[in-house]
């Protein structure tokens, strides 16, 4: 059985101690595990691997030059005999498979493996503990450190230069309706607000404007417009309803008004050669009957049921066809 020494700083916090080292991940492959629950349901506290997320770790690691500077948190098991040497500043301990317990940081690890590579990473590493203890770090870890919002990374990518060019539009467009449209003061653009309609939901609902129909390789502008006046209809139509529940800033009423966009604008280019609020608004007027109040809870399910619920109430023709259109007259 192996012997590794490796250099370290103990760390003192409200009497618990803990080792700071850095160890290369050619080692720690032979001594870490995942107490999972799926696999040891009696013993066992943590979710199991997900084999995409770390592929997704490994393929950051070796084509995107990426670094993972957070720590890895460790505990200590009996197998391994850990030790610390106080006046060399230097923990030791003995190879075995099941020799570190990985409490925080198991997709970073098995990402890392998977990249073929040895890397050197931080880790934490906590000595003695029982169950009961593992336990409580773990939970209280999950708990009380919290992720960056989504929608404020969303916000800030383009500082990172990482925006993909259809994110570059998103972010440009849901920025022009916070400035000048029927959502002005309805968007939110960096967290999550109550009444307001997130850089992440927008980017979602908006998703597929880009990737078909008349808007497809649009300029930035003439999607606005369109969508401008889309939006502008829209609020027409749902106001019509007089559904308590039919506002342009439920998310789920709005993803689902956005997934016939295509339809709608297609039918308005058919019938009157123009996307202008009028026109918009009359081939929106079918979902005006919708009762939206009947509809419960923000699931999938409920959305799929708006969805399906519009396009029945709108009886679409099978094929639309743009025609001539008179471009200085569109909007």
């Amino acid at each position: 059985m192996s012997t590794h020494s490796f250099n370290a700083l103990v760390c003192t916090q409200n009497k618990q101690e803990f080792y700071i080292a850095v160890l290369p991940t050619e080692v720690l492959e032979k001594v870490c595990y995942v107490s999972s629950r799926d696999q040891d349901p009696k013993e066992g506290f943590q979710r199991s691997l997900n084999e995409s997320r770390a592929k997704d770790i490994a393929n950051y690691m070796n084509n995107r030059d990426g670094i993972i500077p957070s720590a890895l948190i460790l505990s200590a098991q009996d197998a391994v005999q850990f030790s610390y040497n106080k006046k060399a500043n230097t923990i030791t301990f003995k190879e075995n498979e099941h020799g570190f317990m990985v409490l925080d940081g198991q997709h970073r690890l098995y990402g890392l493996f998977k990249s073929g590579k040895n890397y050197h990473i931080p880790v934490v590493i906590f000595n003695n503990l029982n169950t009961m203890d593992e336990v409580n770090l773990f939970i209280d870890i999950n708990t009380t450190q919290k992720g960056v919002p989504t929608n404020l990374l969303l916000d800030i990518k383009n500082l990172s230069g990482r925006e993909t060019k259809k994110e570059d539009k998103q972010r440009k467009i849901f920025d022009l309706l916070n400035e000048d449209s029927v959502m002005t003061g309805l968007l939110s653009p960096s967290k999550s607000m109550v009444g307001k309609i997130t850089r992440v939901t927008f980017n979602q609902a908006t998703n597929d404007i880009f990737e078909s129909g008349f808007f497809k390789d649009k300029d930035i502008e003439t999607i606005y417009k369109g969508l401008k006046n889309y939006l502008a209809a829209l609020e027409v139509t749902l106001i019509k309803s007089k559904s308590n529940k039919a506002k342009i800033t439920n998310g789920l009423i709005f993803k689902a008004s956005l997934a016939i966009f295509h339809d709608i604008t297609d039918t308005s280019l058919e019938k009157f050669g123009d996307l202008k609020v009028k026109s918009l608004t009359a081939c929106l007027e079918p979902i005006s009957r919708i009762n939206y109040d009947t509809y419960k809870g923000t699931s999938n399910a409920t959305y799929s049921a708006i969805l399906n619920d519009m396009k029945d109430e709108l009886r679409k023709e099978n094929s639309s066809q743009y025609g001539e259109i008179d471009k200085s007259n569109l909007f």
